[in-house]
């Protein structure tokens, strides 16, 4: 048998085979959010007018002048629960308003974030009625609504909180 034949690939060669394999990842990755997001809302961000479980109002347009995140989530949505310490921790930092969709009464829900030991502010949406406006349909789904109610950025599924809180920073500092 041929010495040559039995070699590894050069390192290079590797390297760059392993280099298209993964922009090959990222490109199926952006087209899948791509195809996540395509029928959500854009621009000028929906009414969001209600009282939070706590009874307070919380109206989008009264928010101050700073970026808000608007975050869907459900009690019975198991990558929800899986982000929502995640959640908890950016609405220590930056404006935060969760939506609980279509997840019971307010005390189930008020109840559910008490066992988990969430502390964000959440308005309920047993029916899904705010849901449809926003035109949610996967959970959980984050919006980040700039200073003038603009959508800025969205995500659906899982979002690590790195990637929030960048995109708050970006809309800070850079856009």
């Amino acid at each position: 048998m041929n010495q040559e034949s039995s070699a590894k690939p050069p390192l290079t060669r590797r390297l760059l085979s392993w280099g298209f394999q993964l922009a090959g990842l990222l490109l199926v990755l952006f087209l899948i959010h791509l195809w996540q997001t395509r029928d959500l809302v854009a621009g000028v961000a929906p009414p969001l007018s209600a009282n939070s479980l706590e009874g307070l109002p919380v109206d989008l347009e009264t928010l101050g002048s700073e970026p808000v995140v608007v975050h869907f989530w459900a009690t019975w949505c198991p990558v929800c629960k899986l982000e929502a310490p995640a959640i908890d921790d950016l609405a220590e930092d930056h404006k935060v308003v969760t939506v609980a969709m279509q997840s019971g009464q307010a005390a189930e829900v008020s109840d559910y974030l008490e066992a988990n030991e969430l502390g964000f502010t959440t308005i309920n949406d047993p029916q899904g009625k705010l849901s449809s406006t926003w035109r949610v349909r996967g959970l959980p789904t984050s919006y980040i609504i700039d200073e003038n109610r603009q959508v800025r950025f969205v995500s659906v599924g899982y979002t690590p909180e790195l990637t929030l809180r960048l995109r708050l920073w970006l809309l800070d500092n850079i856009l």
